[in-house]
Parts: structure tokens; sequence; C-alpha cells
């Protein structure tokens, strides 16, 4: 038993220290804490804190000297090649709004679902490869579709799988089509396999292009075929109706409520917004809603008189009073942890796109509210939400943003969830206010590469400060229990 519980053990720590060097949160020449330190940080022993070290030391990422505490010798790209490569084909190839959407959310996810695989879990992709007919075309261009999704599924987040889901990419046929380009196509698809199976860059990789796993159109000429009720037809609302199991439902609703009570932004006597402002500001039905307010009449936090309004009757401690299913929390923080690994993949390509649109009195109004709310009406995580608006308002109106949007609205759930919220500011949320701080300056000087690029850097932290949090509170291991995410891709 302690020998699995040590190998979970290293493995997760490994992956968060690689993962904060690769991002630049460590950079080259940072000395890593002591092993003491990292032992009570990891709540861990020294004998796998010496076994991550020496992972790390493996991979290239630390130096290590005796007596000396290991050195990040890693060098942080500012801009990946893939991000560079997907906002280059949405500049010249692509005017459909879907597709775009497809190539930013998709280029990184996949990128990261190759990266997390390790050499048993190449054997699916091999087959599917292996098993491809290039005389039967509708087999094989099918086949193509079954190896980019299986990348998606090994990210082990079902938000994630779902996103891609909805924008119907599966379902389009390319209209170019003959052997010959089938033949060609192969050949890259082995290469890539070979190269991935070997660990190398899968940068070094040439495709064509890839109308055959994304259907890229070429100016305003398409170059696939796809069924007349695919989302990638007709766009935001249907992809909004095929996201609808990921709103916010009624639980949300009251558990980010009490949160408010809580932390007394609402105290015992207050108005709570009404049924219409309460479905605007959560973006649900007025059946949902007032669910959420009959629970919490039942648990005596609420009481709605018909005619004058819903006012606020318990105050902070009788709220530690109530029992909040174990379960019900468990999975608020997994779509919180889902919605953030999702950012943390997608978000410098999205940041990007969207920087060529912002305007500089925006960047001056939205620093304004952030001063304004960290100096007066501090809550929550509050800083990075700006800096998420202001993406999510230039991303068009389709499904970049209709998805985004719900990233956005998920983000609010850490302040629903019991001891995560913090009511003063700690040192995470100065590290955080300054980041954010630092990358619109840096967008509000012309310099959008490194705004990106900050913005990735960003909720990169808030993801691993999560994960650690979570850990300490006892919610992690409950909320991968949720569902199994291996089991979206064995």
């Amino acid at each position: 038993m302690g020998l699995k519980y040590d190998g979970l053990m290293y493995e997760r720590i490994y992956e968060i220290l690689k993962n904060r060097i690769e991002s630049g949160l460590l950079p080259a020449g940072t000395k890593l804490p002591s092993r003491d330190d990292l032992c009570k940080e990891f709540g861990t022993s020294g004998k796998t804190i010496r076994r991550v070290l020496s992972m790390l030391k493996e991979q290239g990422l630390i130096e290590t000297h005796q007596r000396m505490r290991p050195v990040v010798c890693f060098h942080y790209h500012p801009r990946r090649s893939m991000i560079n490569l997907a906002l280059k084909r949405i500049d010249t190839s692509i005017t459909d709004e879907v597709l775009r959407t497809g190539v930013l959310l998709g280029y990184p996810v996949i990128e990261n679902g190759i990266a997390l695989c390790k050499q048993e879990g190449f054997q699916i992709p091999r087959k599917i490869v292996d098993s491809m007919n290039i005389e039967d075309s509708a087999e094989f261009w099918r086949l193509t579709k079954q190896f980019q999704r299986f990348f998606v599924r090994r990210n082990e987040n079902d938000l994630s799988l779902r996103v891609m889901d909805s924008l119907g990419l599966s379902e389009l046929r390319p209209l170019r089509d003959n052997t010959e380009i089938r033949i060609r196509f192969y050949r890259q698809l082995q290469e890539l396999m070979r190269v991935i199976e070997e660990g190398g860059d899968t940068d070094s990789v040439h495709f064509d292009d890839m109308s055959g796993i994304y259907g890229l159109t070429y100016g305003s000429e398409p170059a696939f075929d796809v069924p007349a009720d695919s989302a990638a037809v007709l766009g935001r609302e249907q992809l909004e109706k095929l996201l609808l199991r990921e709103e916010v439902r009624y639980s949300a609703v009251y558990m980010d409520l009490l949160s408010l009570i809580a932390i007394g932004r609402y105290k015992p006597g207050d108005k709570l917004p009404t049924h219409n402002e309460l479905q605007k500001l959560y973006n649900v039905s007025v059946d949902t809603t007032i669910k959420a307010i009959q629970i919490m009449q039942e648990w005596g936090v609420v009481k709605a008189v018909r005619g004058n309004g819903i006012f606020v009757m318990m105050d902070i401690h009788d709220l530690k009073k109530i029992e909040i299913s174990p379960h019900l929390i468990a999975c608020h923080v997994r779509r919180y942890l889902d919605t953030l690994d999702l950012l943390t993949l997608t978000i410098e390509g999205v940041a990007a796109y969207a920087a060529t649109h912002i305007m500089q009195e925006e960047i001056e109004e939205v620093m304004g509210e952030i001063n304004h709310f960290w100096n007066e009406d501090y809550l929550y995580m509050l800083t990075p939400s700006f800096l998420l608006n202001l993406i999510v308002k230039h991303t068009g109106d389709g499904s970049l943003n209709a998805i985004y949007t719900l990233l956005r609205r998920n983000l609010g759930i850490g302040r629903s969830i019991p001891a995560l919220l913090e009511t003063g500011k700690t040192a995470a949320d100065y590290e955080l206010h300054g980041q954010c701080v630092t990358a619109l300056n840096q967008l509000y000087a012309g310099h959008q590469e490194e705004f990106s690029d900050g913005t990735a850097k960003i909720f990169r932290y808030i993801y691993d400060y999560v994960v650690s949090k979570c850990k300490k509170l006892g919610y992690y291991d409950s909320a991968m229990e949720v569902y199994d995410g291996r089991a979206l891709w064995k």
C-alpha cells in the first residue's frame, strides 16, 4: 500500500514541478527549495523527493551539485511553436469561425495529450494508424479523427473532451480526396507516430495541411463537407445546446450565494438579487433559481417574501452548521479543476488572438476596475477574472466566445468551495494581482506576445495553487473520483 501511495506521490510532485519549470514560473537559474522544504510542501518523504529530483535531472530540467540546492537549467520559451502554428493558420487560411476555434483550442490540447502519453499509452494511437486502409476513403478519414480524438481524451479531462466534441469537427469530411492525398497523409501520420514513440519533437513532422482532421478552409473556398445540422455549420446556437450539461446548475447557484453570505457580501437582513437578476447573473432558467432559493429556504438561510424579495436570515456562524454533501463539493471541485486545466492549456493562444482587437482605453478601464476592487471591494481571486473578462470580450460572438464564456463562469466556482475561499488577501493573491497588472501593462505598451505569455503564466500559477490547496483540504482525491479520467482513453 505504501509503495502504491509513494508511486502516486512522486509522479504528482514531478508533474507539478515540471509544469512550474516549463511554464516559466521557475525560470532558468532559480534554485529549488531545499529537500526539507519540498517534503513539507508536498507532505511526503525525503525518499520520494529524491526520486522526483532524479527524474527532473534526467529530463534536463535541473542541475544538481553536492551540498547545493538544485538549480533550474530549462530555458522557457515565451511562445510555443504550436501556438505560433495555430495563430499562423488562423491568419492565413481559416475563414470559418468554428474551425478557428478548433485550431486555437485543439492544437494545445492535442499537444498536451501527446506529452502525457507514456510508452504503453502509444499502443492505442499506433493501432489506429496501423488499421488505416488507404483504399477505404470513409474509414480512413474516420480513423484520422479517432487518432486526433485519442490525444484529446488522453488529457483525462471530460470538459475538454466535451468542448472539442461540441464543435462538430469530428463530422467533417474532406472535399479534396483521392488515393494520392491519403497515401501522403498516411505517411505523415506514420512519421508522427515514429517521432512520438521515440520521444522526439513533434514540430519536426511536416503536414501539408490538416484538412483531413480539421477541414481547414482556403480563403473563401471550403475544403470540407459536413452535415447540415452540425455545430460546424449552425455555430454558436447549436454549440450552446451541446454544452448545456456544463452550465451552472441550481447547486452551483446556491453554493455561490452561500459563499457570498459567508464572506459578508450579504448580511442578515440584506435583500438578494431578484429571480430575474439571478437568471442573468448565472445564465440559468427561472426553474433553476427557484429550486436554488427553495433549498436555501429549507436550510433557513433565506426567506422569500412574495412581492417583496429574498432576504438573508443567517450569518457566517449559522452557515457553518449547514451540512453540504461531500459528493456535491467534489463535483464542484472537479469542474473547477477541469476548467482551470483547459484554461491553462489554451489561454496563451486565445489571449494572443484577442490581444490584436483590444483598445488602449479598454485596458485603462480594466486597470481602473482592478484597482478599485483590489483596494475597496476585494473578493477571492478577482483580479484574474477581470483579465479573463477582457479576453472573452474580444473572442468574437461565435463558438470561441461561447466556450470561453462558460470557462469564465466556471472560474467563479472557486469562491463557492468551502474553506478554499479566503476572506483576506493571501500571498498568492498579491502574486496574482502583480502578474495581472504586469500583463496588462505589457499589452498597453503594445507587447502582445509578452501579454499572452504572462497570461499563460497567471493561469498556470492559479492551477498549481488550487491543486495544492485542494490537496491540503482533502478535496483533491474525492474530486478525482467523480469520474475516472483514465476511462476516457483506456
